[in-house]
């Protein structure tokens, strides 16, 4: 039984996580996390949890959660900012011209870069050239499996990118990725996409690495109808 008051903020990210998780009632939610955690339940601790930890929480319930319940309920936990995890809305726009790059963001909410890669619950697609950036596509990730499942699934939302870059990837899954095409970049810090893209948009407009800039011509000459 919880006997220590909890935080406001703490409270409303135990309750969003609630809804991320029906199968949880949120009286038993509360018991197990303070079971994990300790009394008194705070934002700092609920933060620290990884997706790890979170299986095991849940691991002896007779209902447990499937991946997608746990990473939307792990973004909850994990986020800066308290929100509702709502997806971005991709707009009506044409292809950018000339020289650009196609790059995948790991995303729980809004256009912003905080997601890891094995539990984000989106992946953002943005086209950037050396004058602007935008949204192309959100894919959502739906797939409930662990392990080689999974990093399949995730492999086949960002196929048709360049970069992926995201918060934390694990060495096998960097590897996997590497080997389809797709380069990895890990970000210290969430963040907004825009705050990276525009990064990325002066690596395009000036002197990039001999990789980027074959990516970048292969690209252009696609777009052109030129093969490659």
């Amino acid at each position: 039984m919880m006997t220590a008051p909890v935080s406001e903020t703490a409270a409303l990210r135990i309750a969003l996580a609630a809804k991320a998780l029906p199968q949880i009632p949120l009286s038993q939610l509360l018991s197990l996390l303070v079971d994990t955690l300790g009394e008194p339940l705070t934002e700092k601790k609920l933060r620290q949890l990884s997706p790890k930890q979170l299986r095991e929480i849940f691991s002896a319930q007779p209902e447990q959660p499937d991946r997608v319940n746990l990473a939307q309920a792990f973004a909850i936990f994990n986020s800066n900012e308290v929100d509702t995890m709502e997806a971005p809305e991709v707009l009506p726009s044409a292809p950018l011209s000339g020289k650009k790059l196609r790059v995948a963001m790991t995303s729980n909410n809004g256009e912003r870069l905080d997601g890891h890669f094995g539990s984000c619950l989106r992946v953002l697609v943005y086209e950037v050239n050396a004058e602007k950036h935008q949204l192309v596509d959100v894919r959502p990730v739906t797939c409930s499996e662990s392990g080689e499942k999974r990093s399949e699934f995730m492999l086949s939302l960002i196929s048709d990118c360049h970069i992926l870059s995201t918060l934390s990837i694990g060495g096998p899954a960097a590897a996997k990725v590497t080997r389809a095409n797709v380069h990895p970049i890990k970000q210290a810090q969430p963040g907004a996409c825009s705050d990276v893209l525009e990064r990325m948009q002066q690596v395009v407009g000036g002197k990039p690495a001999p990789w980027l800039q074959r990516l970048m011509e292969s690209t252009e000459r696609a777009v052109e109808g030129v093969p490659c």
